[in-house]
């Protein structure tokens, strides 16, 4: 069984998962990251691991629309549909494509 990600709003198996060469976290590593432990299908420290989230984002004026519920429930989702039991959740936030630079 293919493992599962969440990608642009969607749960897709991970060989689905695709973003744009345009996306500015991938030219440019205009990004921020955010790892969550998971142990006995666990989410560990997720309430510090958002909180530093969005003090990220606000410090790139990267826009991030989540609430903390919202983004604990994609987590609880992911542990769910991947049966983990010990593991890492990898949050990447990016600016999203921007096509109109380039030709």
């Amino acid at each position: 069984m293919s493992e599962i990600v969440y990608l642009n709003n969607q749960f897709v198996p991970k060989e689905q998962a695709n973003i744009s060469v345009f996306d500015r976290g991938f030219l440019f590593a205009d990004a921020v990251y955010e790892v969550t432990a998971v142990i006995n299908g666990q989410l560990i420290d997720f309430e510090g691991h958002f909180q530093r989230l969005q003090r990220s984002c606000k410090a790139l004026s990267m826009p991030f629309s989540l609430t903390k519920e919202q983004l604990k429930e994609i987590h609880e989702q992911l542990i769910d549909k991947n049966h983990l039991h010990e593991g890492l959740i990898y949050l990447q936030v990016t600016r999203g494509a921007d096509s109109s630079r380039f030709f």
